[in-house]
């Protein structure tokens, strides 16, 4: 489905601010439990009404919400996009921060519905330079929905979980039944989020506390989500258990029948199925499996309909009934490979290997479980290098956003520069008319300006001292270590030789957990400044990102680099950093790799590929215990038969012997 909407030809108004009262409120009375209106007809008779004449944030509000019923309700993400883009054009020019920000969040929204998360991260990006100026709690509530449940998909879960909280505050005076139905969306995703963590006890508490809220104020639409929820949750908490589970489960079916949510009914009963099977209660696993599997053919729910049938063929092979059972799990896992589904296709070969096991066929078992292995650690790269392309694409919005006030700044120098010269121009004009008076005020004016160029140059200075460094830790920033490397690209001679190491703190997010993210930055600062002091004056230390550093050094020629790696390993874990009266202690694993790696040059093998290697072999560290440095010294066959292996799959490349890789054991062992 297409859409067509007038041009817009805005201009900076200066009552941007003001909203068309009726229309909202009326927009207020359609709004259901979801992100558009219910009623699509009342809906699209009032959005007639609403032209380039109507007040920017009431047309932002009401072409937003067509633009979620597009990408929600009618799957026409082309459409949808289109208008998310016109909206966000027709707000720009106002300069009004509410309107921006929730064109931006609308954008947000359809991206990720869109399947395009890379690009919903950097409109997040540009949302977060508009949010301190909101105070519109409606569109606060809805941004920071947006921008947590995009980066709780991106498993970026400390920044997530700080917009579901500031979702929360923008909610938390407000009253009647959409800030309920609000209040227990953002509680049911910070649940999930803390159950990914593995938080069972608090997402426990906050899943009992919502459904008691929600009974209460009678606000139903989502206990049959969080009843399922909460069923997940018994089975992994000791002192609830599968029972718990299956009682919580029926009530989840009960509701979800009176609010007439049939999906939510089919996965209880697959849920329910599920945890007979596990008690090896099979025929009351095989009548609720049945019921869901009725009911999921009727609504036609496809995915639901390929996990009841798999249960069932578990069932027979639990039974006894080896051949037919692992046929038919065989004839579903071969669907889900082909729908390209590698989490569910993993699982389920998962249970297929177990069948193979009870019908005694080992070498098929053997076979199973070789290939759940090789599909894990693809699972593996893959999630890691969406992160590690999700992680750059917010990088990348964020040097872009800070290139913008830095030219606004420069603009703002510039304008000052010019009142400058206008000020010199007065000052000659003024001699013809006077020249004791011009000249006394030109030797004041010429004192003034020689103080304002000073400023100007020292600011000009700052600004770009700011640009190449982190904020946290004034270390380098990657800016810093991309101009760096660029320039040594250029000007290396051939004889010499650099070196890249990256380092990661050990168990980081273990630090922030268990002391909190003040420490963590306590960590990290600490960590920065005995950095500083450990480094040669030629090398350059840099914050990578998160807790992960770079040390570049330019010549290592007169370096012993196993000593140094020795040391700097040391150097993390020779005593704990300090915090509140708290020892916190700390080690690191690190990755080592010449600049060039021996035996190419820096044309066949780019710095950005070495820091790719280090990475790799930083991984490797992690897998053998962390706390220990890894160094590719170089390889055992040409560079140019082992280059596409090494780069796509490392650990092949390692266990065919083509790597010659040293380990550097830290001399400081670590208990914690």
């Amino acid at each position: 489905m297409s859409i067509t909407f007038t041009s817009v030809q805005a201009k900076a108004n200066p009552n941007a601010e003001n909203r068309d009262i009726a229309i909202e409120q009326a927009l207020d009375q359609l709004l259901g439990p979801g992100m558009h209106p219910l009623e699509s007809d009342e809906f699209h008779r009032l959005l007639a009404t609403v032209s380039d004449s109507t007040p920017v944030l009431t047309y932002v509000r009401a072409w937003g919400y067509r633009a979620l019923e597009l990408v929600h309700a009618e799957r026409d993400s082309e459409a949808a996009l289109a208008l998310a883009e016109h909206i966000l054009e027709r707000a720009l020019p106002t300069n009004s921060s509410v309107a921006i920000a929730e064109a931006y969040a609308i954008k947000a929204e359809v991206l990720a519905e869109s399947n395009q998360r890379q690009r919903a991260i950097s409109a997040i990006v540009d949302l977060d330079q508009w949010l301190p100026e909101v105070t519109d709690e409606r569109v606060l509530f809805f941004a920071h929905n947006v921008a947590a449940r995009i980066l709780h998909q991106a498993q970026q879960f400390e920044d997530a979980l700080v917009h579901y909280l500031a979702a929360q505050d923008a909610i938390a005076l407000n009253d009647g039944a959409q800030t309920l139905r609000r209040r227990q969306f953002l509680n049911l995703h910070i649940a999930r989020l803390q159950t990914e963590l593995e938080h069972f006890d608090s997402a426990m508490e906050l899943v009992e506390a919502t459904l008691e809220e929600a009974k209460r104020e009678r606000v139903f639409h989502r206990i049959p989500e969080l009843l399922l929820l909460k069923g997940y949750l018994q089975g992994n908490l000791p002192n609830h258990g599968a029972r718990a589970s299956l009682a919580t489960y029926g009530q989840t079916i009960e509701w979800a029948e009176r609010l007439g949510d049939s999906r939510r009914q089919v996965v209880a009963r697959n849920n329910m199925g599920s945890v007979h099977i596990q008690l090896e209660e099979y025929e009351e696993a095989r009548a609720v499996l049945l019921e869901g599997l009725a009911l999921a053919q009727a609504h036609g729910y496809v995915t639901e309909i390929y996990f009841i049938e798999f249960n069932l063929a578990d069932i027979d092979v639990k039974r006894g009934n080896y051949s037919y059972g692992i046929e038919r799990m065989q004839s579903l896992i071969a669907t889900m490979k082909q729908a390209d589904r590698p989490r569910d296709y993993a699982e389920m070969l998962s249970y297929l290997a177990t069948a193979y096991r009870l019908a005694g066929r080992y070498r098929e078992q053997a076979e199973a479980l070789e290939e759940l292995l090789q599909i894990r650690q693809t699972i593996f790269r893959s999630e890691r290098d969406q992160a590690l392309s999700e992680l750059q694409t917010r990088f990348e919005a964020q040097e872009k956003a800070q290139q913008i006030v830095l030219l606004q700044q420069e603009n703002e120098v510039q304008s000052q520069r010019i009142a400058n010269a206008s000020l010199q121009r007065l000052i000659v004009f003024l001699f013809a008319l006077s020249v004791i008076l011009a000249a006394l005020m030109l030797f004041f004016a010429y004192r003034a300006a020689q103080r304002t160029n000073r400023v100007l140059s020292e600011t000009n200075q700052d600004l770009k001292e700011q640009n190449l460094r982190d904020p946290l830790t004034q270390l380098a920033n990657r800016r810093a270590l991309q101009l760096a490397l660029s320039a040594y690209t250029q000007k290396a001679p051939s004889d010499e030789s650099a070196a890249l190491i990256l380092i990661d703190i050990d168990h980081f997010k273990t630090i922030n957990d268990s002391y909190g993210h003040a420490a963590g930055d306590a960590v990290l600062t600490s960590i920065s400044q005995r950095l500083l002091r450990f480094i040669h004056s030629d090398d350059l230390v840099v914050r990578w990102g998160g807790e992960e550093f770079v040390i570049f050094i330019p010549n290592t020629r007169s370096r012993d680099l196993q000593a140094f790696t020795r040391d700097l390993l040391a150097l993390f874990a020779s005593e704990p950093v300090t915090f509140e009266h708290r020892d916190i202690k700390v080690s690191a694993t690190a990755g080592v790799v010449d600049l060039p790696l021996r035996g190419t040059t820096l044309a066949h093998c780019s710095w950005e590929q070495s820091l790719r290697l280090a990475d790799s072999l930083l991984y490797l560290g992690k897998l053998h215990g962390r706390n220990q440095a890894h160094y590719l010294r170089g390889l055992h066959v040409p560079f140019a038969e082992v280059e596409e292996q090494l780069f796509n799959d490392f650990d092949d490349a390692n266990s065919q012997g083509w790597l010659e890789i040293e380990s550097i054991p830290s001399p400081v062992p670590v208990k914690r």
